[in-house]
């Protein structure tokens, strides 16, 4: 028989599926045919099946499929690092929703969601979830397209209730409300949120387009239940994730208690929208009854560890996370965004979920190497919709994969490579991304792309709306 044509052949990889099974093949190839995965086996069976157009040879390192972050705010990368540690909570949050959102300009959203972009590629992304916090989606996708990573974006501040956000206090249901903080781009009411959402569906039509949309909410109880029950509908019908922040803090807990005279979850179930198709970010401070209502379910957690331990919310102490993960919930990664956890690597966030739950429960086996692996891939693509496109490597998924590389020290001696994987080498040994067949990054290098030129250009964005923004911080120049 004379073999197959095919675009690329992976050969001599260390193939870590993430199927249903967790199949692992020790020396193993990947034929690829445009976006799509065609077989997955042993690398002799596959090199004699197949003629490659290209081959990349794995030399025995890791091969695993793309990580898929599922909350992340895209737009702040320029504002990283500049809230010192000793700033109260609700003072951030002015900075935040007052003075940044009303200073920022597309241009510099852009320049955001591009340094996030090539920060997610370089470790391993490649599909993330944006929170519904871009005030201008059209720039985020510019991005993305820009640097080949897969999106989902959500009309931004999707709220009519926003009084008090994040700080838990509360305001009574009594109509439209005024934003505080006074975001002068986003919705102030019912009918003006109602107006924007779903209007990122749009980017659905074309079904290989990799940037789309999905519904978000803001969530933290600022939507009422009108707004609630509409975005779920329009969800449903979409096909899309309904996404939304959820008991980050236990200040806004308690406040969403005090609103529905019940614990929250409760609420939703009550109403019928806790589904499959609902993903809560955080979710840090559930009760008993809200998990035993949520087993079962089908609906996705984003576990953000960092995003709760930066600021001592305690999640990583009081979050069930790891205990909803052993009873059949799916959890998924996120890494929240900077001045939250102030990097998009979901390898630092998989490890701080693994070590902080062996931690709080006191035992080195409640959660494995494996189970984290699985959050940041096929939990990941669950919580954002695509289970069926990505999260595995499968024949006939797309081909979303990541290469790593044995010339690292963390990843030797070559025992257990997905410990190593996950305990030491994390997105440090990483070589090479394919998002939907494309190489976008190639043995450490953008190919089409000056780097160089766009960090400088992202540095001079920071430095432009830092400035009118008030700060004094230098940023330096990236070193030549």
């Amino acid at each position: 028989m004379n073999p197959r044509s095919v675009d690329l052949l992976i050969r001599h990889g260390h193939v870590l599926t993430l199927d249903a099974t967790r199949r692992i093949v020790p020396d193993g190839a990947i034929a690829v045919v445009g976006r799509r995965i065609v077989e997955v086996g042993k690398d002799g069976e596959l090199a004699a099946r197949y003629a490659p157009a290209r081959t990349i040879d794995a030399g025995g390192a890791p091969v695993h499929p793309g990580l898929v972050e599922t909350h992340m705010h895209a737009s702040f990368q320029t504002y990283r690092g500049v809230i010192p540690d000793h700033i109260p909570e609700d003072e951030v949050f002015d900075a935040i929703e007052r003075v940044f959102y009303n200073t920022v300009n597309d241009e510099e959203e852009y320049l955001g969601v591009l340094l996030a972009s090539l920060e997610m590629v370089r470790n391993g992304t490649t599909c993330f979830m944006e929170a519904g916090t871009v005030l201008e989606p059209d720039a985020a996708a510019r991005a993305a397209r820009e640097v080949g990573i897969r999106a989902l974006l959500g009309d931004p501040f999707i709220w009519d209730r926003p009084a008090g956000l994040a700080q838990g206090k509360e305001t009574p249901d009594q109509g439209p409300v005024r934003v505080k903080g006074a975001i002068d781009r986003a919705p102030r009411n019912l009918d003006e949120a109602l107006a924007h959402l779903g209007h990122e569906l749009r980017r659905n039509a074309d079904p290989d387009a990799l940037v789309t949309g999905h519904v978000a909410l803001l969530g933290l109880g600022t939507a009422s239940e009108e707004l609630l029950l509409e975005a779920k509908r329009q969800a449903d019908a979409a096909g899309v994730v309904l996404n939304m922040h959820h008991a980050y803090s236990p200040a806004d807990t308690e406040a969403d208690r005090v609103r529905y005279g019940k614990d929250p979850l409760l609420h939703f179930a009550e109403i019928g929208i806790l589904d499959r198709n609902l993903t809560l970010s955080h979710a840090n401070y559930l009760t008993d009854a809200e998990c035993d209502v949520l087993v079962g379910s089908g609906a996705n957690l984003a576990w953000a560890p960092a995003g709760s331990m930066m600021w001592g919310h305690g999640g990583t102490i009081h979050g069930r996370h790891a205990e909803l993960w052993r009873r059949g919930v799916n959890v998924a990664l996120g890494s929240d965004s900077a001045n939250w956890s102030n990097d998009f690597d979901l390898f630092r966030q998989a490890n701080l979920a693994l070590l902080t739950a062996r931690e709080a429960h006191q035992d080195r086996t409640y959660l494995l190497a494996e189970d984290v692996l699985s959050m940041a891939t096929r939990g990941g693509a669950q919580a954002v919709g695509l289970e069926a496109q990505i999260g595995s490597l499968e024949a006939g998924k797309r081909a979303d994969i990541v290469i790593h590389t044995l010339r690292r020290p963390e990843l030797l001696p070559i025992t257990d490579l997905v410990r190593n994987l996950m305990y030491s080498a994390g997105s440090k040994s990483l070589s090479t991304v394919i998002i939907d067949g494309r190489v976008i990054l190639d043995r450490g290098e953008f190919p089409g792309l000056d780097e160089d030129a766009l960090l400088a250009q992202i540095t001079e964005g920071s430095r432009a709306l830092l400035r009118r923004m008030g700060h004094t911080v230098e940023v330096n120049r990236r070193p030549s």
